[in-house]
């Protein structure tokens, strides 16, 4: 029985989809940095919030429905910061099959401008005006 040196197959495809490809790092290498960056931002910040959410409900019934509306709007705030990171992790995952700058709608190229702004668009603008509808 012969052993192979070197990687298995198993072990280059992981590392591949842990990085960019060489087509898509030179082309998309700005956009992949800042999404990685915001990515590590919103869970950083999420995991504060947790942290600092204090579950201790002592005090008055003023001071109880207080800290109730604080948890409540903590919680809606990192539903919305789970729903960008959702967004930010499929358009890594976009940079990483060369796939990223596409609307998934309509398969037109999103503009530079709108990519600048917003990089982990999903849509053209066109397109997601009529999502919003």
């Amino acid at each position: 029985m012969k052993i192979k040196k070197g990687k298995s197959k198993m072990a280059k495809s992981i590392k591949k989809s842990l990085t960019m490809t060489k087509g898509s790092s030179a082309k998309f290498k700005k956009f992949y940095d800042l999404l990685s960056k915001k990515r590590d931002d919103i869970k950083n910040t999420t995991k504060q919030k947790e942290e600092n959410l204090g579950y201790n409900e002592i005090g008055d019934e003023a001071d109880v429905a207080s800290q109730t509306f604080e948890r409540e709007f903590m919680f809606e705030l990192t539903n919305g910061e789970r729903k960008i990171l959702d967004d930010i992790e499929a358009a890594l995952r976009k940079i990483e099959k060369d796939d990223f700058g596409m609307c998934e709608s309509c398969r037109k190229k999103i503009t530079d401008q709108r990519l600048r702004a917003m990089p982990w668009a999903r849509y053209c603008i066109a397109c997601q005006s009529r999502n919003e509808k």
